[in-house]
């Protein structure tokens, strides 16, 4: 009879999700919290964990689902894209069929301990809807029910967990140059989607551009003569800034 009370709890407390059933064994924070140290969106590569709340839809109150996945959240971050990983409890992973956060489906990898949830390419930033497809067996049936609440990070928490992160191990920021000829009025080349892209002769600036693309295109204050050397620079927040020579022919 235990067994079976603590099975329909565990049930109960599952199929909950941002319902307010009790959970007074986990304790969750409701207030919201101040503005990052790190700033999220500006991360450099590397591996981070963060905190986070889960509330009931619509409200700051928690939600129970919060008590189904371990307090921190891993992420991984590659060219300032933040790839997220939360890890569920091992009885949370009997029941979530399915995890989608801000519309994005999760990767699942399973295990023992508690599958982990991974979702690519989030905005750590913004308040994501977090709907689970539950199945829960319920006389002697398995039943299908689809549940949602509210993911916040707590972006204060923010923290990085390998030394990939700090600027001594910032990967470059890519630059390649097309030949430039005489007289010409403009440099082009690829380099990363953002970067700021600038042009001088000497102490000179000639011109500069801010990438929207990888391809990028540099008008020039006034055209280029033979044999000028010109040093084209690409700068991007989390990036090494890269400059190379071009001789113009």
């Amino acid at each position: 009879m235990k067994k079976s009370l603590t099975v329909m709890s565990t049930l109960l407390m599952l199929s909950g999700v941002g319902a307010g059933i009790p959970l007074s064994q986990v304790a969750i924070p409701t207030q919201r919290v101040q503005a990052a140290a790190l700033n999220p969106a500006k991360l450099a590569n590397g591996t981070y964990s963060v905190s986070f709340n889960i509330f009931k839809t619509g409200t700051t109150t928690a939600s129970e689902a919060a008590g189904y996945f371990n307090s921190e959240a891993k992420v991984t971050v590659k060219d300032q894209k933040a790839t997220v990983t939360l890890t569920a409890t091992a009885a949370a992973a009997n029941y979530i069929d399915g995890l989608t956060l801000g519309k994005k489906e999760a990767k699942v990898t399973k295990a023992a301990t508690g599958n982990t949830y991974t979702f690519s390419d989030v905005d750590l930033q913004k308040d994501q809807a977090l709907d689970f497809k539950l199945t829960v067996p319920m006389n002697g049936k398995d039943v299908i029910m689809q549940e949602s609440a509210t993911l916040a990070f707590k972006t204060n928490t923010l923290k990085a967990t390998s030394k990939t992160s700090t600027t001594k191990t910032k990967t470059k920021v890519k630059l390649t140059t097309k030949a430039v000829k005489n007289q010409a009025k403009k440099v082009s080349g690829t380099t990363n989607k953002g970067a700021k892209v600038t042009v001088k002769r000497g102490k000179t600036t000639l011109g500069k551009v801010t990438t929207k693309k990888q391809a990028y295109t540099v008008k020039l204050k006034k055209a280029v003569k033979k044999s000028w050397k010109l040093k084209v620079t690409a700068t991007k927040a989390g990036y090494k800034t890269v400059t190379e020579t071009v001789t113009v022919k």
